[in-house]
């Protein structure tokens, strides 16, 4: 028990590490330099830290969240990127144990923290970072695909290539996932083209949907882009609702909250797992209806805001679909 209760705290201690690692990373790819050189400095006065400015959150506390040369105001930024990773990594360490399914979901989960952070601080998605995402999603499907056929290989099973196996293996979910990730984000950002004249979503956001159906399959990616968008009404709930009322818009207030129970219900069928591939016309028939429930609130809700532009509020999406992936990780 000790053993295991050791490994925790150096697991999560190694998450702050990383963490740490990951905020030079964030903002380092927003100012265009190398993650690597110069060292670790001020981003105000531009002075080296020294290695006791650097310890994870404790530096943090000890200075007091000022720069020990100039003073200023340290970026509560570094803390919680180190927090969030050592936490992460550590309930994925007690979710998978040591396993090859550990390793691959604390690199994502260090690809989706560096996506979050910039597209927080400064609106902007790096298309490399997704990219790296789509990669080790796909080969994350291709080892699990690998090791379920050395598994029933070593069980003495008849490995069969039947229609049922190149529709649901994991690299074939995968490729389908980022396909319904571009396919998905790109109708609902241009559906703004028609009405309020632009975007809907930055092209960012495509890319980090792409990436996520690269790693989860385009089943899961449903019910994560679902999920995002629950969330990320929920941030901004009190101001839309509060909107929507002002104007009298009750088609609009109706249609969105039918699409958020409609969303919700879909993410519990498929966690309960009472809709499966082996009721693929019932699962392709409700992901039909959510996805028209979400183009039409959609569709709405732009109208609204080009009839009463006074009303926008714009938060990237990136973060809601980060954090909705954080959830179906740790589920």
């Amino acid at each position: 028990m000790g053993a295991i209760i050791a490994l925790i705290i150096f697991i999560f201690i190694t998450g702050l590490c990383i963490g740490s690692f990951l905020n030079v990373v964030i903002l380092r790819s927003l100012s265009n330099e190398s993650i690597v050189f110069p060292a670790s400095k001020c981003p105000k006065c531009q002075k080296p830290l020294k290695w006791w400015h650097n310890i994870p959150v404790i530096s943090y506390i000890a200075l007091g969240g000022k720069c020990d040369f100039c003073g200023e105001r340290i970026s509560i930024q570094y803390p919680i990127v180190e927090l969030l990773t050592g936490i992460l990594f550590t309930l994925l360490f007690m979710k998978f144990g040591l396993s090859i399914n550990v390793l691959f979901t604390w690199i994502i989960t260090a690809l989706l923290i560096v996506i979050a952070g910039t597209d927080l601080k400064e609106k902007v998605v790096f298309d490399i970072h997704t990219y790296i995402l789509a990669g080790v999603g796909f080969l994350y499907a291709i080892t699990a695909l690998a090791i379920a056929i050395f598994e029933m290989h070593k069980a003495g099973t008849p490995f069969e290539m039947t229609k049922y196996f190149l529709l649901n293996n994991p690299l074939t979910l995968s490729i389908l996932g980022v396909i319904a990730g571009i396919v998905i984000l790109e109708i609902c950002a241009r559906a703004g083209y028609l009405i309020v004249g632009t975007r809907a979503f930055g092209e960012g956001d495509t890319f980090i949907a792409a990436g996520l159906g690269a790693v989860f399959g385009w089943k899961a990616l449903l019910a994560i882009l679902g999920l995002s968008v629950l969330i990320q009404v929920i941030v901004f709930m009190p101001i839309f609702i509060r909107g929507l009322v002002q104007h009298k818009d009750w088609k609009t207030l109706i249609t969105f909250f039918g699409f958020v129970i409609f969303a919700i219900a879909f993410y519990i069928l498929q966690y309960f797992r009472l809709i499966t591939a082996d009721t693929i016309v019932m699962y392709v028939t409700l992901a039909l209806i959510l996805a028209i429930l979400g183009i039409v609130s959609c569709v709405l809700i732009f109208k609204g805001l080009r009839e009463h532009p006074e009303t926008r509020t714009y938060m990237p999406f990136g973060p809601a679909m980060v954090a909705a992936a954080f959830i179906a990780l740790l589920l």
